[in-house]
């Protein structure tokens, strides 16, 4: 019942939410992106994301729709909020690790079920987008800890799974602030917020290897300048 609900429902509202929120972004965010072709040939991505701030998910989600479906990651406890439980639910957000207050051995069944549908869904030729410091930075840098041993444990069960790193910058508060004048017909001088969104294919992260070296090596990934890239 449920699989029939979101392909066909289910599929129309999220249409409708994704045109909403874009709609939303473009009035008050200039948003350039680059790599979304690298999405076109993939037959499923995990996409590793720095976390600027938390307007991520459902922005990364809404630019990218029309290339490929995106199931953002969230924190339990988001997903479970009643105030945004129906929205996390139509856009098929996965909700990641488990309250505290659970036994160690309820905890662990819920991480292999959710590493299960991390791998079914990247099996169906969708996204997951997955942010690796796990929570919006309080720093100039992402922070990858070796606890956070999550994006490894998805490589090392499937090593040839195609990686992404997205890297988004003027959206953060420790990030440079540029706007327009879209909004100058009405006399306000500052009008969208200029963000860029870049894509690029991730060939050297190495599962072998244990998880503080490569959360070590991801963190680097994650906060070298795109610039740099060029």
């Amino acid at each position: 019942m449920m699989r029939l609900f979101d392909r066909t429902l289910g599929k129309w509202i999220r249409h409708f939410l994704f045109i909403l929120v874009r709609t939303y972004y473009a009035l008050f965010y200039n948003i350039s992106s680059s790599g979304k072709h690298l999405l076109q040939n993939q037959s499923g991505a995990l996409i590793l994301a720095t976390h600027v701030s938390r307007h991520d998910g459902p922005m990364i989600a809404a630019v990218l729709y029309p290339t490929m479906r995106i199931r953002p990651t969230v924190h339990y406890d988001e997903y479970y909020n009643w105030a945004q439980f129906l929205a996390m639910y139509v856009i098929s957000a996965i909700p990641m690790s488990s309250p505290k207050s659970w036994p160690d051995e309820k905890r662990k069944a819920r991480k292999a079920k959710v590493m299960g549908i991390i791998h079914k869904v990247m099996s169906k030729e969708n996204a997951v987008l997955l942010f690796p410091a796990g929570k919006v930075r309080r720093q100039k840098e992402e922070l990858v800890p070796a606890y956070l041993s999550g994006v490894h444990e998805i490589l090392s069960a499937e090593p040839n799974t195609p990686v992404l790193l997205l890297r988004l910058d003027g959206l953060g508060q420790f990030q440079a602030a540029n706007y327009d004048r879209f909004w100058s017909f009405i006399g306000i001088k500052k009008g969208r917020r200029h963000v860029t969104i870049d894509l690029r294919s991730l060939t050297d992260l190495d599962p072998s290897v244990g998880v503080e070296a490569f959360n070590a090596r991801l963190e680097e990934l994650l906060n070298t300048p795109v610039s740099n890239d060029i």
